[in-house]
Order: structure tokens, then C-alpha cells, then sequence
């Protein structure tokens, strides 16, 4: 299973992300959030969420960060008060050869992933560019508007007083 961490990690970036594009069309445009969305369609921006780039590239990152690639890193018995360094220089010390080959570093989160997971992440990838095919286009406005709306409640928490150019919450609420 994906760590939580992880999965709200990506899936904030992605909804940042998503959430930014179409609010910068709408501002641009001056037009209706609905209207912003569906010429987001045709941006380069979504062609790449829906080729799935933003989990291909993270998923790269974490191949980067493959622990065997850090087997020999003088950091690994250095002395440090970090506390991330130091879980990282726990499983370089704790695993064995093979089970570094199978553990990734995910550095923002500091959680680690095996091979397994990284499959899972191929998976959700896979859901979601099922989820924007072109050829339902009333689907992907509705999966756009989720994660507008996830971007928003999440802001909602964390910036309270952000502003929200979409105000997808403030349109669902007064519904």
C-alpha cells in the first residue's frame, strides 16, 4: 500500500497544479470557471496530466533514489541531528544488498517505497489517464472539478485566506 504521506503529496501536487492552470485561463480569459476548464482541455498543461507526466516523473524521481545508489555514501555513518537523515541512514545500515535494490527515498515526505508500491503508483497513473480521455469530455470536467475542490478544501485549511479565483466550494455550497 501507497504510504498516506506519499499519496497526499502527489495528489496535492496535482490538484495545485490543476487548480492554477485553469484559474490562470479564467483570469486570462475573463471567463466562467466552466468555460476556463474546457478550453483547459486544450492546453499543453493537460495533455501532459492526461499522458500521466506528473506520476511518470515523480515515479523517475524515485528511481533515482533507489537506496542501492547510496551504498557507499560517506553520509551514511556521518553524525547528524537530522532527523531524516538519520532514518535514512538507519535503513542503509539495517537492509540488506537486496533489499536496497527494492526501497526508493522519497525526500519531500521522507517515506520510502518498494518495488511494489511504485507498481501501485503505475496503476493510479494508469486510473487517471484512464479518467481524462478526451472522449468523455463530461467525465473530465466533472474529475477537473474534484480536484479543484480538493485544492480548495485543502486551502481552506492551510491558507485560510488565500484567494480562490474558482471558488468551486463557495458555488457547491450556495447550491
Amino acid at each position: 500500500m501507497i504510504p498516506l504521506k506519499i499519496k497526499e503529496h502527489l495528489d496535492n501536487y496535482i490538484h495545485q497544479e490543476v487548480y492554477v492552470q485553469i484559474s490562470v485561463i479564467k483570469g486570462k480569459e475573463k471567463v466562467s470557471t466552466k468555460a476556463a476548464i474546457n478550453r483547459y482541455f486544450n492546453s499543453n498543461h493537460f495533455k501532459d496530466l492526461s499522458e500521466g507526466k506528473p506520476y511518470n516523473n515523480f515515479i523517475d524521481g524515485l528511481n533515482d533514489k533507489c537506496l542501492i545508489k547510496l551504498i557507499n555514501s560517506p553520509m551514511k555513518d556521518k553524525e547528524t541531528n537530522d532527523e531524516v537523515i538519520k532514518k535514512l541512514q538507519k535503513k542503509l545500515n539495517e537492509l540488506s544488498k537486496e533489499e536496497l535494490k527494492n526501497t526508493f527515498w522519497e525526500i519531500e515526505t521522507g517515506e520510502f517505497l518498494n518495488n511494489h508500491q511504485i507498481k501501485e503508483l503505475e496503476h493510479e497513473r494508469d486510473q487517471m489517464i484512464k479518467s481524462l480521455d478526451l472522449k468523455d469530455k463530461d467525465n473530465i470536467y466533472f474529475v477537473l472539478i474534484g480536484f479543484c475542490k480538493k485544492y480548495e478544501e485543502l486551502c481552506s485549511i492551510k491558507y485560510l485566506d488565500a484567494p480562490l479565483p474558482l471558488e468551486i466550494l463557495k458555488s457547491i455550497n450556495s447550491q
